[in-house]
């Protein structure tokens, strides 16, 4: 639906992301005491230093939001992080997970520079550039926390689908769905939504080499389908209708594209504090004030123009794979979490880079939508610097989600 990628303009994408890709880098690693450290966090540290060492491998992870426990992948991950890394304080585990989704975004602009067709590049390239500089990606990014690692399994599952049609790429695609979910159990929603949307809109795929490959990721969690099974009922969450007509899910998706869902770490009073800043001599400036509404008023027009212009069938029965790579996540996986559980925004960390691809492919169809995308980059970048430095300055943000960072922290 989008322009291809002309020749002529290759260059000019290898700078714009190579650009992208070294803000990227020094988002991440910026500050490193000033990372998240509290009770989710010191589990997982204090599980990396352990296991192998004092304790055995666990079978099960730490309770979720949903109060089940995840697989024990979700703690391996981070054992096998702090051995490869040698990492012994939890700011060298956080840039252990600092710099596996540095080399996730340099996968992910291969994959969308090298391995996808033309006309689907462009709104990969753009996912790519604001996955790089995203005030949401670079929050989650930089945490000692299971669901900040799924970016990397993510964009090789997007690999291995891409290649569905070949026996090794279907194997990985099951392999990685799978695993997915044990990391953090918002992958299982992922993984069966873009299973029940591949088989609807295409039933050519190499399924015995998925079937495989989704069975050897499963034997892992034998472990933890005996505890779901001796679970007693009373335990599991309930449909919840009010959670469902606050459609959280798209909320999230929409404000997480937009790069304007940081209340949800820094709180109402700290966010709306956060919007004087930067500060000159004490008074507010609030540029990050007037980067969020740049980014609202770009995001309305956007919207706008593609309600106009493009029909709901038209979108949602687009053959291309990009097409049906996002409606997998926007449609189908949207359903099947706000139908299971109260919806949380790390959750969506499962969709990467569903989200940026969504707002890039909408608006690469429309008059001024490469002006618009500019504009929105530009401003998120700006947040996200932003956000850390007054994290920094602040210390953290204490009355909020974020706490007192690391290196402030009186241990």
């Amino acid at each position: 639906m989008s322009e291809p990628i002309k020749k002529t303009n290759r260059k000019n994408w290898l700078a714009f992301l190579s650009l992208a890709l070294l803000l990227g880098v020094i988002l991440r690693l910026s500050f490193p005491g000033d990372i998240e450290y509290k009770d989710d966090e010191k589990y997982m540290f204090g599980a990396s230093q352990n296991i192998g060492v004092t304790e055995s491998w666990p079978l099960l992870g730490m309770p979720s939001g949903v109060k089940v426990n995840n697989p024990g992948m979700s703690i391996w991950i981070f054992a096998v992080l702090s051995k490869i890394t040698h990492a012994s304080t939890p700011p060298e585990l956080a840039r252990a997970v600092q710099w596996l989704n540095i080399l996730t975004l340099f996968v992910l602009a291969f994959f969308s520079l090298r391995l996808l067709p033309e006309p689907e590049k462009p709104a990969w390239c753009w996912a790519t550039a604001f996955a790089a500089v995203n005030p949401i990606a670079v929050l989650y990014q930089r945490k000692i926390w299971a669901q900040c690692t799924l970016p990397f399994f993510c964009v090789l599952l997007w690999i291995a689908w891409h290649f569905r049609h070949k026996r090794t790429g279907a194997f990985f695609w099951g392999l990685l769905g799978v695993c997915l979910g044990q990391i953090h159990m918002s992958g299982f929603f992922l993984a069966a939504a873009l299973f029940v949307w591949t088989v609807i809109h295409e039933r050519v795929a190499r399924w015995g080499s998925w079937l495989l490959g989704s069975i050897v990721g499963a034997i892992p969690l034998i472990p933890w389908f005996q505890y779901i099974l001796s679970k007693p009922a009373n335990e599991s969450t309930g449909l919840n209708f009010l959670n469902i007509l606050q459609l959280r899910f798209w909320r999230y998706w929409v404000s997480d594209a937009l790069g304007i869902g940081l209340n949800t770490s820094l709180g109402s009073s700290q966010y709306w504090d956060f919007m004087r800043y930067p500060l000159i001599g004490g008074m507010g400036t609030y540029l990050v004030g007037i980067g969020h509404t740049l980014i609202i008023v770009s995001g309305i027009l956007i919207f706008i123009s593609a309600l106009k212009k493009w029909k709901l069938g038209q979108w949602i029965k687009n053959p291309s794979d990009t097409g049906l790579a996002v409606n997998s996540g926007f449609l189908v996986a949207g359903v099947l979490l706000t139908l299971s559980a109260k919806v949380f925004r790390h959750y969506l960390i499962m969709s990467f880079p569903l989200e940026w691809v969504w707002l890039s492919r909408m608006s690469l169809d429309i008059h001024w939508g490469k002006k618009y995308l500019t504009a929105i980059w530009i401003a998120q970048l700006f947040i996200s610097a932003a956000f850390l430095i007054y994290i920094h300055l602040n210390h953290g943000a204490p009355l909020a989600d974020y706490g007192i960072a690391y290196q402030f922290q009186s241990r």
